[in-house]
């Protein structure tokens, strides 16, 4: 599941995408918004590649315990009873990394997210000269406050009743001790030696079901659908879903303390397949501020699982906010949105 770029990119709406990014007219946001987007990406694929690994590491394991048991006689059922330890152990180190994994994903993800909105703020404040007003240290230590807020509370929530850290546990016992064991049951049951069924094994979990199913049709036979298409696909979705989601989070959280920040502009991925949800939201202007502008607190919800689509922070024009900045300095009650921030949000940060 490489993320450099999606299957099936299309490079006109990639094209598409950086055009109107570097549309928007203030360089400096061009680009943290360009390098946002290229970190998150990266971060991605990164944490997909390391889950794979351990997949594979999972199976490896498995599959040289089933030959250490087949050397003292011939691997049967029976005796995959000794190999259970082992299955139930790399299901629970499989579930520790991921839930490792995903936090520190979830925290970069913020990070990412929020980087272009609040480094404009900052801009705004220093270009006004309002840094002795408005201090940057404090303004950095409150943004630091409401990611790890903003992570711990996307940890803990729960959907269907169900907490993103019990999910995890629900696909690595699964797929790992019930499909790993089916295989090598199956293979068993089909006349394979354990060699043979450690390499199925190992096959299955590096290339996916489809190699399996040319080369061993009858044991496929046998198992029918009850081993899925690929061993860690739930759990690579689930990241691809949670750090977009987290993305978009962060977007949403970091413009909530930002008094410059209007609402997002909804991009479509440059890997989108087909006409969707996705491209409504992009299409259409409900707001009256623009094709895909969704104004403060009317931002979307992430539409659907494995969504590759992102979000901009659509901000006030920056010297139109140095300018309310300078006449706030002035005279705070001239600018009402900027002094509600100062009394609401900015003094209730503490001092650093």
């Amino acid at each position: 599941m490489s993320l450099y770029p999606p299957a099936g990119a299309s490079d006109a709406q990639i094209m598409k995408n950086i055009t109107m990014i570097r549309g928007m007219g203030d360089k400096a946001y061009v680009r943290d918004v360009l390098e946002a987007r290229r970190d998150f990406l990266r971060l991605r694929a990164r944490h997909e590649r390391e889950i794979a690994g351990v997949y594979n590491r999972a199976a490896e394991n498995v599959a040289k315990r089933a030959r250490d048991v087949a050397k003292r006689g011939k691997l049967t059922t029976r005796n995959l009873t000794e190999i259970e330890k082992n299955l139930r152990a790399e299901a629970q180190r499989i579930t520790e990394m991921q839930r490792s994994l995903m936090r520190d994903g979830y925290r970069r993800s913020f990070e990412s997210a929020g980087r272009p909105s609040g480094n404009a703020l900052i801009r705004g404040i220093e270009s006004a000269g309002a840094s002795d007003k408005l201090k940057i240290a404090k303004i950095q230590h409150g943004f630091g406050q409401i990611n790890t807020a903003a992570v711990e509370a996307f940890w803990s929530r729960t959907r269907d009743g169900v907490r993103v850290s019990d999910r995890i546990w629900q696909i690595n016992q699964v797929n790992v001790q019930e499909t790993m064991r089916d295989i090598l049951e199956t293979g068993i049951a089909s006349g394979r030696d354990a060699v043979q069924v450690a390499n199925d094994l190992e096959r299955y979990v590096k290339r996916g079901r489809r190699t399996l199913s040319k080369d061993y049709p009858n044991m496929m036979r046998r198992m029918g659908k009850r081993i899925p298409k690929r061993l860690n696909y739930e759990a690579l979705r689930l990241v691809r879903t949670e750090y977009t989601k987290a993305f978009h989070e962060g977007v949403f959280s970091r413009g909530a303390v930002n008094p410059a920040y209007e609402g997002v502009k909804w991009q479509l991925s440059a890997g989108h397949p087909e006409p969707d949800v996705c491209t409504d939201y992009s299409e259409v202007d409900l707001y009256d501020m623009g094709t895909g502008v969704y104004k403060k607190g009317y931002e979307p919800a992430l539409p659907h699982p494995n969504c590759l689509c992102y979000i901009i922070p659509v901000l006030q024009d920056q010297q139109e906010f140095v300018g309310d900045l300078e006449r706030w300095l002035d005279d705070p009650a001239s600018v009402p949105h900027i002094e509600d921030w100062y009394e609401n949000v900015y003094q209730e940060w503490p001092a650093v």
